[in-house]
Parts: C-alpha cells; sequence; structure tokens
C-alpha cells in the first residue's frame, strides 16, 4: 500500500439529544479537509468518538466519508472492536464503501498477553478483504502490540503498517528501524511529528488536522522537500501551542469546539466524553485566536 504525509483522524459531527449523526456537518468536513489537500482521512477515529458509536452509526459516517471524498484522497477506515467477527464485520463494510485499508486497534478492556495480541490480529488479517494498519495506543487499551510483536506481524501480507500513538519515541524508532521499508509507520502523538519524521516516519495521524489541515499539510510538505526549518516553524508557532491547550481537557470535545470556531458546528462530545467547562473553551478559544491571528488564512 502507498500511503504517506498527514492523515486526520476525523471528530464526528453529531446533533440533537437523539445522538445523531449530522450527515450534512460530515460531508461539508469532509470536504474541506480534502480541499485543504490533506493526504487520508481516517474516519471512526479515536477523536471520532469510536467506542461511543452503533454499527449503524460506523457503516452512515464511512458512507458519508467515502461519497464526499469521492475518491479525492486515502481512507483509512477505523475497524475498532475487541470482538473479531465485529472487527471483520467492519472490515467487510469498509470495503465495500470503497476504503483502502482498516485500522485495528489493539483489544481493550481485557487484559491478554502478547500470544494474544498475536493470536487475534493475525486472525483478523488472515480473513480480512482490506490491508489492515495495528493501531498502539496502550495508555487507553492497556494492552501494548511491543516491538517484537510488530516485527513478526510485518511478515504477514495483509498487515501493511502501524498507526503508533504510545508517545514513546524509542518505540517508534525500533519499530521504523526493526520491519521492512514497505511497512508503514505512523506517528500519533504530534508532538512527536518532526522527531518522528528525522527518525523515518511515513507520516502524521494528526489530530490538530481536524482544524488545522493546510498546517499540518504544509508541515509534513516541508519536511518532505529538505524544507526544515519551515517544518520546525510550523511545529513551534502551531502544533506545540496546540498540542499543549488541548493536553489537559477531553480532546474530542476540544476539537469539536475548535472546529466550530471556524465555523461549523459539528455537536458535542456523544456520553460518556464530558463537555467543555467554560474555562477549558475560554483558554481554547484564546489559544486559536492566537495561532489564527498569526497565519492568517493559512490555517483554514
Amino acid at each position: 500500500m502507498n500511503l504517506s504525509g498527514t492523515v486526520v483522524p476525523m471528530a464526528t459531527p453529531t446533533r440533537g439529544p437523539q445522538r445523531a449523526i449530522n450527515e450534512d456537518a460530515l460531508r461539508e468536513f469532509t470536504g474541506q479537509l480534502v480541499e485543504s489537500g490533506v493526504h487520508g482521512l481516517f474516519p471512526s477515529s479515536s477523536i471520532g468518538e469510536f467506542p461511543s458509536l452503533t454499527r449503524t452509526q460506523h457503516r452512515q459516517i464511512l458512507e458519508t466519508v467515502a461519497d464526499a471524498a469521492d475518491g479525492r484522497t486515502k481512507i483509512l477506515a477505523g475497524c475498532c472492536e475487541t470482538n473479531i467477527d465485529a472487527v471483520l464485520d467492519s472490515v467487510a463494510t469498509a470495503e465495500a464503501m470503497g476504503a483502502d485499508a482498516a485500522v485495528v486497534v489493539a483489544p481493550y478492556y481485557l487484559k491478554t498477553t502478547q500470544g494474544g495480541l498475536e493470536r487475534f490480529f493475525t486472525t483478523v488479517a488472515d480473513e480480512s478483504s482490506l490491508p489492515v494498519l495495528l493501531y498502539n495506543i496502550p495508555q487507553l487499551t492497556g494492552n501494548e502490540i511491543g516491538v517484537d510483536l510488530v516485527r513478526r506481524l510485518a511478515e504477514h501480507d495483509s498487515i501493511v503498517g502501524l498507526k503508533d500513538t504510545s508517545g514513546d519515541l524509542t518505540y517508534h524508532y525500533r519499530v521504523i528501524d526493526e520491519t521492512p521499508g514497505e511497512f508503514l509507520v505512523f506517528q500519533g502523538a504530534t508532538e512527536l511529528a518532526t522527531a518522528s519524521l528525522d527518525l523515518g516516519t511515513d507520516g502524521l495521524i494528526a489530530g490538530p488536522a481536524n482544524v488545522f489541515p493546510s498546517v499540518m499539510t504544509d508541515l509534513y510538505e516541508a519536511y518532505d522537500r529538505g524544507d526544515l526549518a519551515e517544518a520546525r516553524r510550523l511545529m513551534r508557532t502551531v502544533v506545540a501551542p496546540f498540542v499543549s491547550a488541548t493536553s489537559d481537557v477531553p480532546t474530542a470535545a476540544a476539537m469539536k469546539h475548535l472546529v466550530e470556531l471556524q465555523g461549523l458546528d459539528i455537536g458535542a462530545p456523544l456520553p460518556p466524553l464530558p463537555e467543555l467547562t467554560d474555562d477549558q473553551r475560554e483558554a481554547l478559544t484564546a489559544t486559536y485566536r492566537q495561532i489564527t491571528e498569526r497565519f492568517g488564512e493559512q490555517t483554514v
């Protein structure tokens, strides 16, 4: 699978007390992201609140995103379940909608071993109709996909890459160093973006791209063409303040508030996630204003 660059782990537009998907807003949001030049979309992500969505909603989201994107960028579909058959059902739906790959998170809630994880991912990959990207986020799942296991799983024809949101740069380096060159490695901890690009990561699955897609795309492309000064300038003036402002607040709620500041209301986070307090909303707004005043239209 050929993919590199900036991928957006998309927030999910919702509305009303019925907790419905706002298809109109999702279609508009998708169009804005595609037109900004991002290299890929990742619906049903963690920021997209995947554990709070029904299976019908997952399908609705993917169908809407795929239709609005209309083949203009890659789609990595979140297929994040603990039950293997549920994962495979999601993969089949993703394939039918035209997704390019399935992102499969390490099982959560149930504590397992590296052998248990290998059994899980191998079974999924054996039966998957799409290429699979592993998703390592141990601080939320309680199960780390260890480097030795990633190295073994990378030998499977259907397992093509890893999204690493561990925040561990040494882990990230070892995965890059110990897997084949064609095995894709994406950094999901945006504060490590340029450091990971220095190590040879294939791209960024970057939460801030929900709000500043052009900046995050420019950061990757500047680095890729060798303009390290520009990449580090964007890191220092946009990514660092953004990550600092959002690190101690509920992530999905923060993203939804910041997208709304750009003129698109994508609703409130779904229960059990909390809404922002007034103080949190004011602090995020202040940071957003500082960034946009500095960059003007470049942030849109």
